[in-house]
């Protein structure tokens, strides 16, 4: 009875490779780019205004990222899918959602990022998966003595035991903060159908 109970438990974790978004659904030129670190639990999925506070790390399964990249764009993309243990996916949410609205305002480093400030601003879109937490991240800061200000956005969802998160930014600085929204959001809403159609329906995993 055991053998099959595992059995079953497997069959039944999705297959995040179907959940990922196609690059067409991010924009026309942009190709699939695989990461070092796409793969498996090791790599931290969490860190948000920091790395403390995030019990939902140990309640991953499994853990898959890529990236989206258009040569003649200077807006960068990537996907990370992330199944949990019952109720480590609706944890992970609340953790987001509660370090968002207490990110310090003084300079955070962490994991190998230089100390820099991040001011987050909330985001709406009706036709993201509700209980969904969008954030545009104005980032500022001294690296090497010379002062950066960037604009990154992720946009967390949740269905089930399975959450994506859709992070980017502009490589070359210029694109304006609203064009790098309509990108990021068109993105989180092809996630977000993705989300409610492989999340629920399980397969075998790759």
């Amino acid at each position: 009875m055991l053998v099959a109970a595992l059995a079953v438990a497997a069959a039944v974790q999705p297959n995040l490779a179907k959940i990922l978004l196609k690059p067409a659904a991010v924009g026309a030129g942009y190709i699939l780019a695989p990461r070092t670190d796409g793969q498996g639990t090791a790599q931290r999925t969490l860190d948000l205004c920091g790395t403390q506070g995030y019990a939902s790390e140990g309640l991953r399964v499994n853990r898959l990222q890529v990236d989206y990249v258009d040569q003649t764009s200077p807006l960068r993309l990537s996907n990370e899918v992330v199944s949990y243990k019952a109720g480590g996916a609706q944890e992970a949410m609340r953790e987001v959602a509660q370090h968002a609205a207490r990110c310090p305002s003084k300079p955070i480093s962490f994991e190998g990022q230089p100390p820099l400030t991040y001011k987050l601003t909330r985001l709406r879109d009706s036709k993201l998966v509700g209980g969904y937490v969008a954030l545009r991240m104005d980032v500022s800061g001294k690296v090497n003595g010379k002062l950066v200000r960037q604009i990154r956005f992720a946009v967390y969802q949740r269905v089930g035991n399975v959450l994506s998160g859709v992070y980017s930014y502009d490589l070359s600085g210029v694109v304006s903060g609203e064009a790098q929204q309509q990108f990021v959001l068109h993105a989180a809403e092809a996630s977000a159908k993705a989300l409610k159609k492989g999340a629920k329906r399980p397969g075998i995993p790759a």
